[in-house]
């Protein structure tokens, strides 16, 4: 039961990694993104929105030439990030990658005062002054201020690179493109072949063929099935069987050494008017304590190891991309196995009970019989 429960808990570390991993990698559970110059059309939008699965979506438009000045007289290259503080807050806390309080980034920059932004932190040092000039399409400056620092973000999940996250509300009246979103995201079960079919029903079959849209199932899926993923899983897999094995084999020892004990005992106590169903009801209180004990005590041994060992577990090579150590405290692989282990044991005794129930007293009850 120790055994079977850490593994389990390994397993079911591995798959929620190897999810978040996917979803850091997209940016959230769907990604579609145009190429350079293009932009998703309203008809797309309001499809995709409407795809099975989506519990939430939202649209981003990038600038990836924006410049950014501050007391650097060429500026620097960065990725303007522009999209509703609320919702992309949600998005980012959904893929693990720059998490931020939406009120950081709340209505402001009236009369001319400088606006909130995000900035990655490679551009910490570009603030002098606590202010800087952001330029982005159609030449249009904004004077931005900023409100924090992030590492990666859902549209530009690289933490290399630089970016700027700037509230839609003060872009969208003066930068018409920024209406239009050239990414789109969602969180949700999202079907990757329903997306491409949408993508190429809206969109031309140039634009179509470069447009980039991934799943975070597809990105999970793929890291499962590199080889030496996949025989890392068997070998947990195959090690669950063997224990689970080992205990089945245990269960049928201890009741074939009982069972003939336990058949002479019924037998005689049938003489004195016991029913059958009373003696199944008294051989499973009988093997009631061991049946809870025994499980009862190996979660409780697997929960303790999880606690114990499970911080300094390195997952990365199973879900197959880097990801933080430790294992999660997930109570319901282990209780799922006690639960099972109780039940094998409780269906064993009543099929031995069963069988019991059959024979014949005087087959039992021989004259010199020295059970």
């Amino acid at each position: 039961m120790t055994t079977g429960g850490f593994g389990s808990a390994v397993l079911a570390s591995v798959d929620g990694a190897r999810l978040q991993a996917a979803r850091g990698d997209v940016g959230g559970d769907a990604h579609v993104a145009t190429p350079l110059g293009e932009a998703l059309t309203p008809e797309f939008l309001r499809a995709a929105d409407a795809l099975p699965g989506v519990r939430s979506s939202l649209g981003v438009w990038t600038d990836r030439d924006a410049l950014l000045t501050a007391d650097d007289p060429t500026g620097t290259h960065v990725r303007a990030v522009v999209a509703d503080p609320a919702a992309y807050a949600r998005l980012s806390a959904a893929a693990g990658r720059g998490r931020f309080d939406p009120a950081r980034l709340a209505q402001g920059g009236a009369g001319g005062a400088a606006v909130p932004v995000l900035i990655s932190k490679n551009l910490s040092g570009k603030d002098a002054g606590g202010e800087f000039r952001i330029r982005l399409a159609g030449g249009v400056e904004l004077r931005a201020r900023p409100a924090g620092l992030v590492e990666g973000t859902p549209a530009e999940p690289s933490a290399e690179a630089a970016v700027v996250v700037v509230p839609a509300w003060a872009v969208t009246a003066r930068v018409p493109q920024a209406a239009h979103p050239n990414h789109w995201f969602a969180l949700g079960p999202v079907d990757e072949d329903r997306l491409r079919e949408l993508v190429r029903a809206h969109a031309s079959a140039s634009v179509a063929e470069r447009t980039f849209v991934h799943t975070s199932a597809g990105v999970s899926a793929k890291l499962a099935g590199d080889p030496l993923q996949h025989a890392a899983g068997a070998l947990l897999r195959t090690s669950l069987a063997a224990a689970a094995g080992f205990a089945l084999l245990s269960v049928l020892l201890t009741l074939v050494r009982a069972a003939p004990e336990r058949a002479a005992l019924l037998a005689r106590l049938r003489t004195m008017g016991l029913r059958p169903r009373q003696g199944v009801v008294l051989v499973l209180t009988e093997s009631l304590p061991q049946v809870l004990a025994a499980p009862l005590g190996g979660a409780l041994t697997a929960v303790a190891a999880i606690a114990l060992l499970g911080p300094s577990v390195d997952l990365s090579t199973l879900v197959g991309a880097t990801v933080p150590a430790g294992l999660g405290l997930g109570l319901r692989p282990v209780l799922v196995q006690a639960l099972g282990l109780a039940g094998l044991v409780a269906a064993a005794v009543l099929a031995e009970a069963a069988v019991n129930g059959r024979r014949q007293i005087t087959t039992e009850l021989r004259a010199g019989d020295r059970r």
